[in-house]
């Protein structure tokens, strides 16, 4: 519907130079269906090995049209966890590229590969024509597979990045992310004059949600690139594009600020991140370059994957609404509900109180694939229970504190593993430079491990400066416990790798 209305406008443009505008992506994907369904078959789940790009989207809308679930590899995984996520799904078919396989190689040697080179020199003139007027002129309901169709078929499965373990099927339904993108259009308050500047990957739950099918079924436009480490490149996709929204981490923020200039996000009006914590600093150093402030937004792949939005303040006939708090990932998105329970008792707790946070709402996944049991350890009478400890304030500004997971109990003590790194890269200055993991301990339980960047300090400074800090003693880490590495362990969507920090944790203790 979106793309019969808006025909002839800009839809999608990548970093290569490809361009299509919503007439042209509506047909392409028309034709490329036909063409993929002979080469699939029966197997309902088909992975994809394709970067953010105007391909990748072309065939996530593809095999969406066909009814098939689109799996879209995250190709900073290991090898063990890629082969963990095709036998999960029972993957007999990966859709690439030769481009992306001569830049990953180590995927060529997967079985049933179907090439994009392979199929698009294959789609005749009396094809495209049929799948332009097809697209233009048939009812709408012969454009995709309907039958067995319903607003809660799984749309996607996205795999948890697997910071903490083997990966974890997340079944995304068509309810699930539309829900999600009406609440973005809401808040965002989005009209065609927009533009995404994005590189989040689509295996990235908000790459899926919020740059491929948030602008496919709202209208605007969407520029990608294939790094989001890449700040030159970024900033001139946003220049010539004229971007109005930045979707990011705040470790893609800091390669930004390196390499844009001023001018390069001109036109942005919202910068919204997410996946680790937005600090002070970094908001601050961009905003005083660039003239707009970063966000702070929170999510979880099993929720769509937006929860929270920071937003700029607004007022109307006088009415001020504050949309953002220093050090808070803001309020609810409209549809989403958040409570604070107790972590032992699960006893609602008032506001300014810490607990564990629960979520409701259309946005809550279907469920792990295959993994009834995990599903219902996350999912209680409808609530879902994020790990995470937060606080949510008089205002409903909600704070995340840090993650159950990432709690050490030392000495019958629970020592939060951020307030420790948070402590040390303060009185070091700098940021994003160490991480805090643990590993077994005989006496006390645990015992907490410092990970550093070699080039950022030494062992002996950050002991010193631990020392002087006015934490308690049981959460400071001994002499011994500080392990300099060249970089952090980091996954492919801009989080700490958990599993990573506690392997070289533990390979450190021997």
């Amino acid at each position: 519907e979106t793309a019969r209305s808006n025909w002839g406008r800009r839809a999608v443009v990548d970093s290569s130079g490809k361009a299509l505008n919503d007439g042209r992506m509506l047909a392409g994907a028309l034709a490329m269906s036909w063409k993929l369904e002979a080469k699939i078959g029966e197997p309902k789940h088909v992975g994809l090995l394709l970067p953010p790009s105007v391909g990748g989207a072309l065939v996530n809308l593809a095999l969406s049209m066909l009814g098939k679930v689109p799996v879209n590899l995250n190709y900073t995984l290991s090898e063990a966890s890629i082969a963990s996520i095709i036998k999960q799904c029972g993957i007999t078919k990966i859709i690439t590229s030769k481009v992306f396989l001569e830049k990953m190689s180590v995927f060529a040697q997967l079985e049933g590969l179907i090439l994009l080179e392979d199929v698009v020199p294959t789609i005749s003139g009396t094809e495209k024509l049929a799948a332009f007027l097809k697209a233009r002129l048939m009812p709408l309901s012969t454009l995709g597979i309907s039958e067995g169709f319903s607003a809660d078929t799984v749309a996607t499965l996205i795999f948890s990045s697997g910071s903490t373990g083997e990966p974890k099927g997340v079944m995304l339904t068509h309810h699930n992310i539309m829900s999600n993108i009406e609440a973005l259009r809401m808040v965002f308050r989005v009209d065609l004059n927009d533009n995404i500047c994005s590189a989040l990957p689509f295996f990235h739950s908000l790459g899926f949600t919020a740059t491929l099918w948030f602008p496919l079924v709202s209208g605007f436009s969407v520029v990608y690139h294939n790094n989001p480490m890449d700040g030159e490149k970024i900033a001139q996709m946003a220049r010539e594009n004229k971007s109005t929204l930045l979707l990011a981490t705040p470790t893609f923020l800091l390669a930004y600020l390196r390499r844009a200039r001023k001018e390069d996000f001109a036109t942005l009006r919202l910068v919204i991140t997410g996946a680790e914590k937005l600090k002070s600093k970094v908001a601050d150093a961009f905003q005083e370059k660039f003239g707009v402030r970063p966000m702070e937004g929170y999510g979880a792949t099993e929720l769509s994957p937006v929860i929270t939005l920071s937003l700029p303040d607004v007022e109307f006939d006088g009415v001020a609404q504050y949309g953002s708090k220093d050090g808070s990932v803001g309020h609810p998105i409209p549809g989403v509900a958040i409570r604070v329970v107790d972590i032992d008792s699960g006893a609602l707790l008032k506001p300014g109180q810490p607990g564990l946070i629960l979520v409701k709402g259309p946005n809550v996944m279907l469920g792990y694939l295959g993994r009834d049991d995990k599903t219902a350890e996350v999912v209680k009478d409808g609530w879902y229970v994020t790990g995470d400890i937060g606080v949510m304030d008089e205002d409903g500004f909600i704070r995340i504190t840090d993650r159950l997971s990432r709690f050490s109990k030392i000495g019958g003590e629970m020592v939060p593993h951020g307030v420790v790194e948070d402590e040390l890269q303060t009185r070091l200055g700098q940021t994003g430079v160490l991480a805090v993991t643990s590993v077994p301990d005989e006496k006390k339980g645990e015992r907490l491990m410092v990970i550093f960047a070699r080039e950022a300090a030494d062992a002996e400074t950050l002991h010193k400066l631990m020392t002087e800090s006015p934490l308690p003693n049981l959460w400071k880490p001994g002499r011994d416990s500080y392990i300099p590495v060249d970089n952090l362990p980091m996954l492919g969507t801009g989080k700490l790798d958990l599993k990573g920090l506690k392997d070289i944790a533990l390979s450190s203790c021997g």
